[in-house]
């Protein structure tokens, strides 16, 4: 079967809410390492890959760049202690219609499902496993492939489309996410864009950015396949 389309979703505010553990966690392997405590405090993760959010919780909390040993050790931290966050996360939840509309279209043999996400892919994978979303998704470009999110959503694209391969006529590249970094860099990347407002941006901000559809969650799964046809 020829792919026709090759559908990209980010996670966090997209398909799902860690309820605060990824930052918690994050928090918790800062401190282990450098001894700085609530060091993710004013930061806005939105749209940010987590090397950029380690990056700036060492400007805002010691004024300098981290050397790279650190970065990577807080990573490895940061996966340790997120599968403790996620499982006493009162607040995670997979947000509304994503798994209908998951299980619809795995049944689609000419999609392909993938992910751009700023999430390092092993923590990214722990928060999808934690929501039951992990069987879905083929390939993904990940913050652990990239600081830059253009650069990532690319390198995932780019996955997507070796995967089909070349198959996928003009226009066939769609990228679901719910930040305007979602909708910058799906531009940037050559790919249609399905908007939705299930995160913390609000559907009016999400409109000025003009993505090709906005939807305000992922519930209404006959109007998201006329989208994507």
């Amino acid at each position: 079967m020829r792919i026709l389309r090759i559908l990209v979703f980010d996670i966090d505010g997209t398909l799902l809410l860690s309820g605060g553990a990824g930052a918690r966690a994050l928090d918790r392997a800062f401190h282990e390492r450098l001894g700085v405590p609530e060091a993710m405090k004013g930061i806005h993760p939105d749209g940010l890959t987590d090397y950029d959010i380690i990056r700036r919780m060492g400007e805002r909390t010691l004024g300098r760049a981290l050397e790279e040993e650190d970065a990577d050790a807080i990573r490895d931290r940061y996966a340790f202690y997120l599968k403790d966050e996620l499982a006493r996360s009162e607040g995670f939840r997979v947000l509304p219609g994503v798994k209908a509309l998951l299980d619809r279209l795995a049944r689609e043999k000419d999609l392909l499902l993938g992910l751009a996400t700023g999430n390092f892919e092993t923590t990214g994978r722990m928060k999808l496993a934690h929501g039951g979303l992990d069987g879905y998704f083929r390939f993904g470009g990940w913050g652990s492939d990239s600081i830059d999110r253009s650069a990532l959503t690319r390198i995932g694209i780019e996955r997507g489309r070796a995967l089909a391969g070349g198959s996928v006529p003009e226009g066939g590249v769609l990228l679901i996410g719910d930040t305007v970094h979602d909708i910058r860099c799906a531009r940037e990347a050559g790919a249609r864009v399905i908007a939705v407002a299930s995160g913390s941006t609000p559907a009016e901000t999400l409109r000025a950015m003009d993505p090709d559809f906005l939807f305000d969650d992922l519930t209404d799964i006959d109007r998201f396949l006329a989208a994507i046809r």
